[in-house]
């Protein structure tokens, strides 16, 4: 008798479960603007020019019992972004964008101690050196990014996790190099200086993971904020590159603000909540 007491309260069980349910019909427009900003830090070793005179740009350290270079080996560069792109809904789970990507990075050369010394020329009788504080270059560089977004879940949430799985193509546009002397009286051998000065790639590509949070309802406007984990840097490698960028983690953030275009043919599907 208990067993058909229990049977009997399971079905019932089970059976107010499945009433329970109900289904939630979504109606996505396809095709959405996405307009991006953010910042990616990148590690990289610095290119150093036989022109630095090493000899005279060291110093002991004694309150640490050192020798301290006066030029740094490596840096951190930031590199600025901005973004216009086309996002298209492939399934209820899987998008993919592409569109154009504008970047700018600086690399700096720059000095543990107030600057470093730089053979400006060299006679058979006498060779000029200068005090240098800071090399700078700019690099400007337009971009073909690929993006495919993955969402762990089906319902529309208003906060929506999703996984990034991209990667660009980067073409530098412009570049441009400034030195900063200890003494400004010796700017006259700013050329002298910059024509050693390392060129930048014309070519690099980067792949990359992320997670992100779209914020809002996607048949209208929405926010995104992103997390991006540089996974490998292609092109950075050329021997005469002012700053190389090295195989190191490195981190970016971005934000997206999306908007839905052409909502015909919209994708419609159905999760039972």
């Amino acid at each position: 008798m208990k067993n058909k007491t229990y049977f009997i309260f399971l079905f019932i069980f089970l059976g107010s479960q499945l009433q329970a349910q109900k289904e939630i019909n979504y109606s996505i427009p396809r095709l959405r603007l996405e307009v991006e900003g953010g910042v990616n830090l990148l590690f990289a070793e610095m290119n150093i020019s036989k022109q630095i005179r090493e000899s005279q740009s060291y110093f002991f350290d004694k309150d640490h019992d050192f020798y301290n270079g006066f030029v740094r080996k490596s840096g951190t560069i930031y590199t600025y972004q901005a973004a216009v792109k086309l996002e298209y809904v492939l399934t209820k789970r899987w998008t993919v964008a592409s569109g154009l990507r504008f970047s700018f990075h600086k690399a700096e050369l720059t000095s543990g101690r107030g600057y470093f010394l730089w053979k400006a020329s060299e006679t058979e009788t006498a060779t000029n050196f200068v005090k240098i504080k800071n090399i700078f270059q700019n690099n400007y560089y337009l971009g073909i990014p690929i993006e495919f977004k993955l969402y762990p879940r089906e319902k529309d949430y208003f906060v929506r996790q999703y996984f990034l799985f991209g990667g660009a193509l980067n073409f530098l546009v412009a570049s441009e190099k400034k030195v900063e002397f200890q003494n400004k009286n010796m700017e006259k051998y700013s050329s002298a200086v910059k024509k050693h000065i390392g060129t930048p790639n014309i070519f690099h590509g980067n792949i990359y993971l992320g997670v992100g949070l779209k914020i809002g309802k996607s048949n209208y406007p929405v926010g995104n904020l992103e997390v991006i984990l540089p996974v490998l840097t292609i092109g950075q490698y050329n021997k005469n590159t002012f700053a190389k960028i090295i195989a190191a983690p490195g981190i970016g953030v971005r934000a997206k603000i999306q908007i839905p275009l052409l909502k015909k043919n919209p994708l419609t599907y159905t999760v039972i909540d």
